[in-house]
């Protein structure tokens, strides 16, 4: 069983009129009840990118050295609404799962963000074995697989198009887990990975919400300005990161890594190299301090036992 999410002592307690002070804020974080307030927060962090700039990513989230901020809950609009349609695509670097929708699609909005974030797409990263499939580490432990879920700003109209903005894409992390039993609904997606061996070859699968896959959460996650540097671009990055690992088995991440690349080699790994250190600021946003078993962090000794164990498409933001 994974272990869970031990913060400082200074973190879950923290008075609020000591907040600013413990973190050496300087007036920046304002942690209370008021609404106002947490819309304030908000500003704050999207004004962050002009004054601190971004983190080159992915990078270790060194919880200790996160800086607490409380903001408004996050809004999920229509994710529980099955899709239409339902599409897989081997890129010939990562799987992408794509959907289209009857009316519209799901957006978030609420959290930090102001105006609403569409769905545009998930997909996965995988290393060559399970001890290190994450692309971003939590203190210092990688997990075995990480799942980006990829939104952009609504005003911006595509992906594409939003990509060129400062503002105009969130990803959305999720974390797995390794587990006996497969995910039943990512075997949804595995159980066709076949049909897609080739690089640039697309199946439609059957249609099914995304809460099949993933949890909404309203708080309690971590969030980082970020980029990510691309053979002609450098794209910034609202990085949110969801503390609650999925659940799946080494079976089902090994079909992964079944997959072709464009020069039909074996895709085994496609996560980058960690780049910068928590130089700038990283927020762990409205803690809860809960100690439910599956919620991150994950001490390397009980990480490494476990796993000892158990035995539109745009490529441009996930080269």
């Amino acid at each position: 069983m994974f272990s869970c999410l031990n913060l400082p002592r200074n973190c879950i307690s923290i008075a609020k009129d000591n907040a600013i002070e413990s973190f050496g804020f300087n007036n920046f974080i304002q942690i209370g009840n008021e609404p106002d307030r947490y819309k304030e927060n908000a500003k704050l962090i999207r004004d962050l990118f002009n004054t601190e700039g971004a983190l080159e990513s992915p990078i270790d989230l060194d919880i200790s050295h996160m800086k607490i901020i409380e903001l408004n809950s996050l809004e999920w609009i229509g994710i529980d609404i099955a899709p239409r349609k339902l599409k897989i695509t081997n890129t010939g670097f990562t799987v992408i799962l794509c959907a289209k929708w009857q009316q519209g699609g799901p957006y978030l909005s609420g959290g930090p963000f102001e105006g609403n974030y569409i769905f545009a797409q998930v997909h996965f990263h995988w290393g060559e074995n399970e001890m290190k499939g994450s692309e971003h580490t939590v203190d210092g432990a990688s997990m075995p697989m990480e799942l980006h879920v990829v939104h952009f700003k609504e005003e911006y109209e595509t992906l594409e198009s939003a990509l060129r903005r400062p503002n105009g894409v969130t990803v959305l992390v999720y974390f797995c887990k390794l587990q006996d039993k497969p995910n039943e609904f990512i075997d949804g997606i595995v159980n066709n990975l076949a049909l897609i061996r080739t690089a640039h070859s697309s199946v439609r699968i059957t249609p099914s919400k995304l809460t099949n896959i993933l949890r909404p959460f309203s708080q309690d996650y971590f969030l980082y300005w970020g980029s990510i540097t691309t053979a002609q671009n450098i794209h910034n990055i609202f990085w949110i990161i969801c503390r609650e690992p999925i659940g799946i088995s080494a079976k089902q991440i090994a079909e992964f890594r079944g997959l072709n690349d464009e020069k039909g080699m074996f895709i085994l790994s496609n996560i980058r190299p960690l780049k910068g250190k928590q130089e700038k600021s990283v927020f762990h946003v409205s803690p809860s301090g809960s100690t439910y078993a599956s919620l991150l962090p994950i001490p390397r000794d009980l990480l490494s036992s476990e796993i000892e164990e158990d035995g539109n498409t745009n490529n441009d933001i996930i080269a």
